[in-house]
């Protein structure tokens, strides 16, 4: 799945959530190739209302990066920088 298809799915789950159940959305046949492949940790962390928007577009500009050709260790590095100052270094004080 392309970053397109993915922020296309969060989308779409995320306006279902509004107005159904997540039994309902479960049943929607729409979301079974995002829930079943490879969306589905996604899909489970959007359910479960443990996902993070500002997180999710950082990610979705790391997947572009990956699609332009940008190798994967930069993108991981810079995936990883990312994570480290929002989550680490207000911890340990980083200055």
């Amino acid at each position: 799945m392309n970053a397109e298809e993915i922020e296309k799915n969060v989308s779409q789950l995320l306006v279902a959530l509004k107005n159904n159940s997540v039994d309902e959305i479960n049943q929607m046949e729409e979301f079974n190739d995002f829930k079943n492949g490879s969306g589905k940790l996604l899909y489970e962390m959007i359910i479960k209302n443990e996902f993070n928007m500002t997180i999710f577009k950082e990610m979705m500009k790391m997947k572009r990066r990956l699609e332009s050709g940008e190798d994967q260790y930069s993108v991981d590095v810079r995936f990883g920088t990312y994570m480290a100052e929002r989550f680490i270094d207000p911890v340990v004080g980083k200055k």
